[in-house]
């Protein structure tokens, strides 16, 4: 930005008086900075925690790596952890898809991290359980894991596993606690009607205590592989919640798309105090191990 020289030096006094009130009104120390000041102040929100990141990744474990729990893990989760300042003690949870068991034990331990299971009833070609895992620090609960709706009754059953979380150093009894689930919903393009039996029922059937709704007793985090781009109809219950790109796009180009061919399929979804939950920081990681990307955000939710 330029200025004119030609203005009056009494207006230059009257800006140089100004900044010196503003310079005077900052704490001693505070250290601020233009960038700092355009940031966001979680704390200044009342009722809002300081954020956390949450991922979720289809690990193509089975086809693409025939249930091996090698080195590549590690290497994924050596890149996971480094992707953000702080460790994993900034991470919440994080949500696998095409997982073989051994696979998703291994990423846990990588990473120092706990894990839960569903086993969808279809083997990897190692003989392994196969389905979608959850990694976490601590849990207070973990939900009986379901299977999804398979109208058609073909192809393989699909699934969702969830546990109530804690951030680490959250672990006491009154610490913020989410609920925090990893699924894959059926592939396909002759699918769409079964996809969107799959999501009403994450969203509005199933009842995991019997009475409620999923999420119905605070936040609530999907994080997965949904097999359909953010316009498909079958996804407009999803829609309910807020995803952390945003708002919904209506076709390609889409915001942080995460499969090889450039479509968005995976998401991460927030619901229960609604009005406090925020995304931040989201990015994609990409890596010759998958056909997906790994997708990430920050996360900050209502505790009131």
């Amino acid at each position: 930005m330029t200025t004119r020289r030609t203005r009056r030096r009494g207006g230059a006094r009257a800006i140089v008086l100004a900044l010196l009130c503003v310079l005077v009104a900052l704490p001693a120390g505070s250290g601020a900075t233009p960038d700092a000041a355009a940031a966001p102040d979680v704390a200044a929100r009342p009722n809002v925690t300081q954020g956390h990141y949450v991922g979720t990744f289809n690990i193509y474990g089975n086809i693409g790596h025939r249930g091996d729990a090698g080195d590549w893990i590690k290497e994924e989760a050596d890149a996971i952890r480094n992707l953000r300042r702080g460790g994993m003690d900034r991470w919440l949870f994080i949500g696998l898809q095409e997982v073989c068991k051994a696979q998703g034990e291994r990423f846990a331990r990588e990473l120092g991290l706990r894990s839960a299971f569903i086993d969808t009833g279809t083997d990897c070609v190692d003989g392994q359980p196969y389905g979608n895992a959850i990694l976490f620090h601590s849990a207070t609960k973990i939900l009986p894991p379901v299977l999804l709706p398979n109208p058609d009754n073909r192809g393989g059953e699909r699934g969702i596993i969830c546990a109530v979380v804690r951030a680490a150093g959250d672990q006491g009894p009154s610490g913020p606690q989410v609920t925090a689930c990893s699924t894959h919903l059926t592939v396909g393009v002759t699918k769409d009607g079964e996809r969107e039996a799959q999501a009403a029922f994450i969203r509005r059937g199933w009842k995991p205590d019997g009475s409620h709704t999923l999420g119905a007793d605070g936040p609530l985090v999907i994080a997965g592989d949904l097999n359909a781009p953010p316009d498909a109809p079958e996804l407009d219950v999803m829609y309910d919640g807020v995803e952390a790109s945003g708002t919904r796009e209506s076709g390609p180009p889409f915001a942080f798309p995460t499969y090889e061919d450039g479509r968005k399929l995976d998401y991460l979804f927030v619901w229960g105090e609604r009005g406090a939950a925020r995304w931040a920081d989201t990015g994609t990681r990409p890596t010759v191990q998958s056909d997906h990307d790994f997708y990430y955000s920050e996360l900050s939710t209502g505790i009131g």
